[in-house]
């Protein structure tokens, strides 16, 4: 990978944070060309042929009719996506909660004893 330019996201990024990291790992640094903070807008330029892109696995599947995905098998630095807020109580954010849980894998029993409106937490 090192031989080749590389589209990614900004300095701070949790995947060029990884991609950093896997790189260190093996004693190589990316040649950065370009960077975008939208995945979409990497995905693009990469299409456009201005270099291989990083990407999380679902971006990768979404843009599979413009670009050849490969896995990079050997990198074993893990990534973290958090959802992260302010300690507010409503109903909406209950049901946002509730659902992410449920998407993510995470207590899939509904809200915690924090996330009840009324509650302190």
């Amino acid at each position: 990978m090192a031989a080749y330019p590389v589209v990614c996201s900004p300095p701070g990024s949790g995947l060029r944070a990884v991609l950093y990291q896997a790189c260190g790992a093996r004693g190589v640094g990316p040649a950065v060309a370009l960077e975008a903070s939208a995945a979409d807008a990497v995905a693009g330029l990469a299409a456009r042929g201005l270099g291989v892109a990083v990407l999380g696995d679902s971006m990768a599947d979404a843009y599979r009719d413009r670009l050849t995905a490969h896995v990079i098998a050997d990198a074993h630095v893990p990534a973290l996506l958090a959802l992260v807020r302010r300690p507010a109580r409503n109903p909406a954010l209950c049901a946002l909660l509730t659902h992410c849980r449920r998407a993510f894998g995470a207590n899939t029993t509904g809200p915690g004893p924090d996330d009840r409106p009324g509650t302190r937490g």
